[in-house]
């Protein structure tokens, strides 16, 4: 059903006949400065980045010493399955306790910080 010109009317639809245009624009919300928006979403970007860094310096780590506990000769780590394990959870693993590390600095810092 098509609705003319003259029946639309000047209202959005959001918009309340007995509301101020501040609370027409925001029924419910809050408005967020953009330094904010920004600021999170640069500590995301940065956190990700941190990561991606950490887990490709962890990789060549764990494959170094992978090939060298294989070419010492130690039987476990010469089975495929093994490896392919060690050689994916290993990263991930350092990671984790990476950033475990860092939160624990972080913590060491701030109490330092408040006195």
């Amino acid at each position: 059903m098509k609705v003319s010109e003259g029946q639309r009317g000047s209202r959005t639809g959001n918009e309340r006949i007995d509301s101020s245009p501040d609370e027409a624009e925001r029924i419910g919300a809050h408005s967020m400065p953009l330094t904010d928006f920004a600021g999170g979403c640069l500590m995301s970007l940065s956190s990700v980045a941190l990561s991606c860094g950490l887990l490709l310096i962890n990789g060549a780590f764990v494959m170094a010493c992978l090939s060298a506990l294989s070419a010492a000769g130690v039987p476990w780590f010469q089975s495929e399955e093994a490896s392919q394990f060690i050689l994916f959870g290993g990263p991930v693993a350092l990671l984790i306790i990476q950033w475990m590390m860092l939160d624990y600095l972080r913590f060491l810092w701030r109490r330092r910080q408040a006195g």
